[in-house]
């Protein structure tokens, strides 16, 4: 915990003095260190378990994503929906994209930027997935949540941890950096300038910065829910990012795609999803107390939140 709220400190303090400009620098530099540190890992884990085939043949059931559709975790029809509403919100209307593309010189360069950036979007599954899936093979029954310690003690030279050590702390910044930076942006441009359209330039950016002392605290109040959740930081931030993202998006995207979708069904669109949200939340944070207090949502179709989230969008 004290390690978050360091790290939240220095977040700050970088967005806080460097701005878009920080965030861009850091992005493109951490962004490689990152790729290379997990590379390492993926080719070091798979000398250890034997090669491709070998981590094939111990761990068949985790080789694959077509699992059953009532899967307790990643059911394949509930991930493929979700997948489709929550990637458009993500990478079509998600602020920290938007600031990217925002950022280039010319249409072009933003065309280009935001293709490269799909397209190192795809290398998580093989850096991030299958460093877990042989730490799964080679220490069967560990806590899912050593995993990440049970590489740099158990797969990796000394040399190696550090640079693998560097690779998540700089995935940690340059995300965060994104974040505090996007809602700077965010409260200065949806929220002050609505209010005061004559703010000066000074204004906008003192409020930008109380946005971001603000919002950090939050922040870390927020991972430390994450390291309390049982199910996992992954699942952990799929299920939020889906139950925040859909009161909204369908709004949007009717928005953009129909001209019949009206300011009022818009309004009660966004309140009808944040309900559903917040009893979503509610029940996960409960945990088996929830299945006791809402047993309706302890279904098949209504259980995981990959389905919860389809039924918040078709609402």
């Amino acid at each position: 915990m004290y390690l978050a709220a360091l790290m939240g400190a220095v977040v700050a303090v970088i967005a806080i003095v460097g701005g878009f400009t920080a965030v861009a620098y850091t992005d493109s530099i951490q962004t490689a260190i990152m790729i290379a540190g997990c590379s390492l890992v993926l080719f070091v884990g798979l000398h250890k378990v034997g090669g491709w085939n070998s981590l094939i043949s111990r761990m068949p059931d985790a080789m694959h994503i077509a699992k059953a559709y009532d899967d307790p975790n990643y059911p394949f029809w509930g991930i493929l929906l979700g997948a489709l509403y929550g990637g458009t919100f993500y990478w079509g209307m998600d602020q920290v994209n938007v600031q990217r593309v925002l950022g280039a010189r010319n249409l072009k360069e933003a065309r280009k930027g935001a293709m490269f950036a799909v397209l190192l979007k795809l290398s998580p599954i093989f850096i991030f997935a299958l460093p877990g899936v042989i730490v799964a093979a080679l220490y069967p029954g560990r806590d899912p949540r050593t995993t990440f310690i049970t590489i740099l003690n158990e797969l990796l030279p000394i040399g190696l941890r550090g640079l693998v050590l560097a690779s998540l702390i700089c995935a940690l910044l340059g995300s965060s950096l994104s974040v505090v930076n996007s809602i700077s942006t965010l409260v200065v441009r949806d929220f002050l300038l609505h209010v005061s359209k004559s703010a000066s330039e000074k204004a906008q950016v003192l409020m930008g910065r109380v946005a971001i002392v603000v919002s950090t605290p939050l922040a870390v109040a927020g991972a430390y829910l994450i390291y309390a959740t049982p199910e996992g930081i992954y699942k952990y931030l799929q299920a939020v990012s889906i139950y925040l993202v859909m009161p909204i998006m369908p709004a949007i995207f009717f928005g953009i795609t129909s001209r019949r979708v009206t300011f009022q069904g818009a309004v009660a669109s966004v309140f009808g999803g944040c309900l559903l949200t917040a009893l979503f939340v509610t029940d996960q944070l409960l945990g088996l107390v929830g299945a006791r207090w809402f047993p309706w949502l302890h279904f098949k179709f209504t259980l995981n939140y990959t389905y919860r989230g389809d039924r918040k969008s078709v609402v």
